[in-house]
């Protein structure tokens, strides 16, 4: 299985080389680039830290193509009150579609994580994912679900559900739109990775050492709800994104193997700018 993750992007460019010979010899369509940076003031799986409360900035870039093929890759930069080091690259290969309206759509894909081996984030254990994102929508709200297969040195399968509702205001200024969109998610899943890493043990605020943590449950159970606000601003091909949100992580694993109900709570903000050449 790791095998076939590892090759799915290398299958992907070939399937893109191929697609682009194709459309030259018909009729010449357009491929958009997508590049921008993201910088994420908590990162978190699904509510959960690690013990230095970790930031993000990652630079992007991707393309779609017209066929609804897809190559999009992520550099992670981590920061904290230790060091800024680089994290990670991920790569997701997909396949975009939509009906006529437009009111249904979604993604197949297939994701590659290369975590450097000394990265302390929880998440870093996994090794790739794959699966399908749905959106449908109406005049009222847009209604979200998916699936997924997370593959570390166990796998890992999980499900979200989610509804949301736009607002949208034009002509700002006469120039540019805004759009914002309040949702809520649900996401359930197994836990059954299996990860050691060291935590910082404190008194009254003073690190006096470190534990070892190690997660792992295979029960399907939810694991957060979260609710968020993207604000978006367009203007030509840039979007500014701003996304506040609050997340309730739920059968947190502790330390001596155990499940808690619920955890503390995190509040986090993504900034987004996007450019879509």
């Amino acid at each position: 299985m790791k095998k076939l993750i590892a090759l799915f992007p290398l299958a992907f460019i070939c399937m893109v080389l191929q697609a682009q010979q194709t459309d030259s010899t018909t009729t010449k369509r357009k491929i958009t680039i997508t590049t921008g940076l993201s910088v994420n003031s908590g990162l978190n799986y699904y509510g959960r830290t690690d013990s230095l409360k970790s930031q993000g900035i990652y630079p992007f870039v991707g393309i779609t193509l017209p066929n609804g093929l897809y190559l999009f890759s992520n550099f992670i930069f981590v920061r904290n009150a230790v060091a800024t080091t680089y994290a990670a690259t991920t790569l997701e290969a997909g396949y975009k579609f939509r009906n006529k309206k437009e009111n249904f759509r979604g993604n197949l894909f297939g994701s590659r994580f290369l975590y450097n081996e000394d990265v302390s984030l929880v998440q870093s254990v996994l090794k790739g994912q794959a699966g399908i994102n749905l959106i449908h929508t109406n005049k009222i709200v847009g209604i979200y679900g998916g699936a997924d297969a997370k593959f570390s040195d166990k796998t890992d399968f999980g499900v979200y559900a989610g509804l949301d509702h736009s607002f949208r205001i034009d002509s700002i200024g006469k120039r540019g739109v805004i759009v914002i969109a309040p949702a809520v998610y649900g996401y359930f899943g197994t836990q059954r990775f299996t990860k050691t890493w060291l935590q910082q043990k404190r008194f009254l605020f003073i690190p006096v050492g470190e534990q070892t943590v190690t997660a792992s449950s295979s029960r399907f159970d939810l694991l957060s709800y979260e609710l968020s606000c993207p604000v978006i601003y367009g203007i030509g091909k840039m979007n500014i994104i701003i996304t506040p949100a609050f997340v309730l992580p739920q059968n947190v694993i502790t330390a001596n193997g155990q499940s808690t109900p619920e955890a503390d709570a995190l509040f986090y903000t993504t900034a987004t700018v996007r450019f879509d050449l």
